[in-house]
């Protein structure tokens, strides 16, 4: 049920979200200059893109200790912007080993001699781990130069730095000190910023964690979210020590980031490390932090990687090709997280709750990290009280006055997405029984609209299916699998058991109908099995209708591949 009104009272905070924001990192490869690593990289650009990711980082250990070839930073860069994503380019230092002039080398041919644009580049990686730095002056010794030499070929370009393997004060104090002796936030000789965007890295565990340690490490007192916190006060200071303002304005990055750096070696989806589904919920919750904290572009480590299950810490697995859980995560929130941050607030330890609002949609992600507890549910989109008697209350800060109920089951991840009215259009669910051990995608299920009456409260209630979706007055409908190879299920349930025609319709991306068929909707759940072996690989939309009233229509996204 959905209790709906509208508020006119500013609300909350709300951080922007910016288009660029989720990121990945471009590992691993087939081959970084004439290292050979055989890595699978190159199957999996479609994946990546279909995750929403929009910028990639071509950087770490291997492409510092290796320079990789002109030819290789090409092959990169057109891969990338292939799929209509942004490169990040790593150029490399190594303790020394390369120099600020080759830096400027790489910036001249891929910007001057090729006119690839780059935007982004960083220097060097991790050097208080493989460098074994310890402070600031080490290295604000290589950096300055660096930026300097690089800006000099193009003025245009952001440099991003200096990719601390954690948050590390005792090399990040030294550098955003305003005007310190270490300070890399300030301009050079020629009137250039060295910096552009602060970074760091996270990974918070080695795989000895515990289940408990998951839930509550990143907002733990010294976390990932009062490392940033931290972190924007400096970049604040320094902003405003060198009267740096709009375009700019120091920004941050977290340019690799994952549960840990290396699994338990039983780690799998029941486990607590990047193969298991509380991993992929821990990834989000990452990614919504960095939201909450203004955090320009945070780049995941990685796509694909490890030739043990101790190493497989991509989000897609190394072995089999499967989409991990953290895959499934990063794309719900990628997919739908636009516009602003707004505050969202839950009454249960054990479940997290992130929400955005643009001008068309309210998106709220809930995650259930119980592991046996089911919750009744309440959202309501403001953040006046909640009443009733659901164990599980979240308000969301959108400025809307609505409830909307419902049930989120144990080990459990789901997208409610409103529309600007507060009625809810789209609902994203996967769950580890459902889903992921059975290696399936999330459910979409689409909406059109809710029917309104009065109740005694003054305010307009939607009804929907058992309470629990906003519909008109109809059915819900689950289609799957999804993605599917030639064959897949359309289950549809309805309230009651009256004998209904309905219409199954099938339309390409154009909205185009491409099948169309008739039946009779005899019992409260049926299936309608639909061969796919005639169509072409693409994403298909699946809408079935009630005949008799063409605006009692449900429809879901499938994709078909071979």
């Amino acid at each position: 049920m959905v209790a709906l009104g509208l508020s006119f009272a500013a609300e909350g905070n709300a951080q922007s979200i910016p288009v660029n924001f989720f990121g990945q990192n471009a590992w691993m490869p087939d081959t970084i200059g004439s290292v050979l690593y055989g890595g699978k990289l190159h199957q999996q650009w479609g994946n990546i893109k279909d995750s929403k990711a929009t910028m990639i980082r071509f950087g770490g250990i291997a492409a510092d200790n290796n320079k990789p070839t002109n030819f290789q930073y090409i092959k990169m860069i057109d891969s990338v912007r292939a799929k209509g994503m942004e490169p990040i380019i790593q150029v490399p230092f190594h303790k020394g080993g390369y120099t600020a002039q080759q830096a400027a080398a790489i910036v001249q041919y891929l910007n001057v001699t090729k006119g690839k644009n780059i935007k982004y580049f960083s220097i060097g990686n991790e050097p208080d781990l493989d460098y074994q730095y310890t402070t600031a002056s080490q290295v604000a010794a290589y950096f300055k130069p660096f930026a300097s030499a690089m800006k000099a070929v193009d003025p245009s370009i952001l440099i991003v730095g200096p990719e601390c393997a954690w948050y590390n004060p005792a090399i990040m104090d030294g550098l955003t000190t305003p005007n310190g002796p270490y300070d890399i936030t300030g301009k050079d000789a020629a009137g250039r910023y060295y910096l552009d965007i602060i970074s760091f890295h996270t990974y918070p565990f080695d795989g000895n964690q515990s289940r408990e340690q998951m839930i509550t490490k990143l907002t733990a007192t010294n976390g990932f979210q009062d490392n940033l916190t931290t972190l924007n006060n400096r970049v604040a200071a320094a902003n405003t020590a060198h009267n740096r303002t709009g375009s700019a304005a120091l920004k941050t990055a977290v340019t690799e980031a994952n549960v840990c750096y290396k699994n338990a070696s039983t780690d799998n989806l029941n486990g607590v490390g990047v193969n298991s589904f509380i991993g992929g919920q821990f990834i989000a919750e990452m990614l919504g932090i960095g939201m909450k904290k203004s955090v320009n572009f945070m780049t995941i480590w990685s796509v694909v990687e490890g030739n043990s299950q101790v190493l497989n810490i991509g989000y897609i697995d190394q072995t089999t090709g499967n989409k991990k859980p953290a895959y499934y995560h990063y794309k719900m929130v990628a997919d739908n997280f636009k516009g602003n941050l707004v505050d969202a607030t839950s009454n249960q330890e054990k479940v997290k709750t992130f929400a955005s609002q643009s001008s068309q949609y309210i998106n709220v992600l809930v995650m259930n990290q119980e592991l046996g507890t089911n919750h009744n549910f309440t959202v309501r989109l403001n953040s006046a009280s909640i009443a009733g008697n659901s164990s599980l209350k979240i308000n969301v800060n959108a400025n809307v006055n609505i409830e909307y109920n419902g049930v989120i089951n144990n080990q459990s991840s789901m997208v409610l997405t409103f529309n600007s009215a507060g009625v809810l259009v789209k609902k994203t669910e996967y769950t580890l029984a459902t889903h992921a051990n059975s290696n399936l995608a999330p459910t979409v299920t689409e909406y059109n609209g809710g029917v309104g009456n009065t109740s005694g409260s003054g305010v307009t209630t939607a009804v929907g299916d058992n309470g629990d979706i906003v519909s008109m007055k109809g059915f819900q409908m689950n289609v799957f699998p999804n993605p599917a190879r030639s064959k897949f299920t359309i289950r549809l349930d309805r309230p009651n058991v009256q004998d209904v025609k309905f219409v199954v319709e099938l339309y390409d991306l154009m909205g185009r109908l491409i099948y169309t068929q008739n039946s009779i909707f005899t019992e409260r759940e049926q299936n309608v099995d639909l061969s796919g072996a005639s169509l072409a690989e693409a994403v298909y939309i699946v809408r079935v209708r009630e005949a008799s009233d063409k605006d009692n229509v449900r429809a879901s996204k499938i994709i078909i591949f071979k």
